[in-house]
């Protein structure tokens, strides 16, 4: 029973001094929000020829203290009929992050599996086809500089067009100030 009973009283005596600790600890690291601020996107860049989907890509800015920065990409059928789209894969579309150089250092891809299935889509009048990615914090960590940016790849191809299914958009990944 005193085996117990000093067990007992040596878990209270850690577990008090713990909380006092911790207590003066968590009122000296109160984050600045405006400190944390990594990376954020710049206006979308799109080349301007003629396709038969538009794509809109959202980036969320990335805090340090976050896993990942998410990004979906949205593709719309602005035409007044529907567009078949077939799909090689199970994958929608990619995102690739490329350096100030044009060369890209890493894709969202690359970490993923996709069934091998062909797959066609019709995408009605007005409709719209959206993919979510997360570009990981280690993977921002090695932004060191500026001009690098995320561009978006959709995978689908158009069965009735010979223009380009979407163009290639990309963003700009911006320093905060």
């Amino acid at each position: 029973m005193r085996k117990i009973f000093g067990a007992i009283s040596l878990f209270a005596l850690i577990g008090c001094a713990g909380a006092v600790d911790s207590d003066v600890k968590a009122d000296h690291v109160k984050p600045n929000i405006n400190q944390i601020i990594k990376l954020s996107a710049g206006e979308a860049m799109q080349v301007m020829s003629q396709a038969v989907l538009h794509g809109h890509l959202d980036v969320v800015p990335f805090y340090q203290s976050a896993k990942s920065m998410p990004v979906s990409l949205t593709v719309t059928n602005q035409a007044e009929h529907g567009v078949a789209i077939q799909f090689n894969s199970g994958m929608t579309a990619d995102l690739w992050l490329i350096d100030p150089k044009g060369l890209k250092v890493w894709a969202w891809s690359e970490t993923m599996m996709f069934t091998q299935a062909l797959r066609k889509v019709t995408i009605g009048a007005g409709k719209s086809v959206k993919a979510s990615f997360n570009v990981p914090a280690d993977v921002l960590a090695k932004i060191n500089t500026k001009g690098y940016r995320l561009q978006a790849k959709f995978a689908g191809k158009a069965l009735e067009s010979s223009l380009p299914t979407m163009n290639d958009i990309s963003v700009e990944l911006l320093f905060a100030e």
